[in-house]
């Protein structure tokens, strides 16, 4: 299955799931709270914590953008 696939098919079931519970927030959350469980399955301790460190970051955002200081590259 393609990224994209996978994508598409999330993209669906949280259409519906929304549809159901007439709550995007409860479904936002269910959703966060996996993709959580996943990185922190798959990444490193140190990758994960880069992870959560850069997404607690987003609220500082202007709309240029942020400085990076992990040089190694996508975590995930």
């Amino acid at each position: 299955m393609t990224f994209e696939e996978v994508y598409r098919k999330y993209e669906h079931l949280t259409g519906e799931i929304v549809e159901e519970l007439n709550n995007p927030l409860e479904c936002a959350g269910a959703m966060m709270g996996q993709a959580m469980k996943l990185y922190k399955v798959v990444l490193s301790s140190e990758d994960f914590d880069a992870l959560m460190h850069i997404i607690a970051q987003t609220s500082e955002l202007d709309g240029e953008g942020f400085i990076d200081d992990n040089t190694k590259g996508t975590l995930h």
